[in-house]
């Protein structure tokens, strides 16, 4: 069982290698001039489209052939070719996978059915990553959280609604991005702020009270300035 289990584990590594070597490698030969999307007609189909696929494919991509085979590579590493054309912002709180220039973890680099071409819907991508589980370790790098209901209520707190819902602040359907900012923040974890709450700025006590604040007065039909007059009228009488 042992000499299998180490048979095995020498396959695996020799078929990485292997795929590692002929990483990029066309399956026949073409030059820069070649249309790439004849065959590759899908990099260009979906409801959004990143810009450079229409700006041609050598805006990411270069052809090396060498010898008589043909290579399609980057042209650049991957963790800084995106942030050539899309400035890098700086944050207090960086999301790891941002900073780190792992932008295809979360986005199709060519074309995708979701806004920001995201690889699938907003909760679907970053619960792949922090969705608890039985084999999660507790890390405070990678926090995860416990959901319900088919991943549909259970953050911040028991009952709290994260997807299905309405967003009170912008009429979309709630998901991780009604409170929290993707790439990084000002505040951990990775809570919006300030200008990126509608009407938010003025009256900061911490970062939970603010955000939970915003979107509950507007449930309740209410804005701090109504609430606080109703509450002045009441000490009057």
């Amino acid at each position: 069982m042992h000499r299998c289990a180490l048979f095995a584990g020498c396959v695996g590594v020799m078929l990485l290698w292997a795929a590692n070597l002929c990483a990029g490698q066309h399956p026949f030969p073409i030059d820069e001039n070649t249309q790439c999307l004849d065959c590759h007609a899908d990099h260009a189909t979906g409801d959004y489209v990143h810009p450079a696929v229409k700006n041609g494919c050598a805006s990411c991509h270069r052809v090396e052939n060498r010898q008589d085979v043909t290579f399609v590579v980057l042209k650049e590493d991957k963790s800084r070719l995106c942030f050539a054309c899309h400035q890098p912002a700086t944050f207090s709180y960086p999301h790891f996978p941002y900073t780190s220039g792992m932008c295809t973890r979360c986005h199709n680099p060519h074309a995708s059915a979701n806004p920001h071409l995201l690889r699938a819907k907003v909760n679907e991508v970053c619960l792949q990553c922090h969705l608890r589980r039985v084999d999660s370790v507790p890390s405070r790098y990678l926090p995860t959280i416990t959901l319900v209901s088919d991943n549909q209520v259970g953050h911040p707190y028991a009952r709290h609604p994260v997807s299905k819902v309405q967003d009170p602040l912008t009429g979309d359907e709630m998901s991780c991005l009604s409170c929290h900012n993707a790439h990084g923040s000002e505040k951990m974890p990775l809570l919006k702020m300030g200008t990126a709450i509608p009407a938010d700025a003025l009256n900061q006590v911490t970062e939970t009270n603010d955000i939970c604040r915003e979107c509950h007065m507007r449930l309740w039909g209410l804005d701090g300035h109504t609430a606080s007059k109703k509450k002045g009228k009441k000490k009057g009488k």
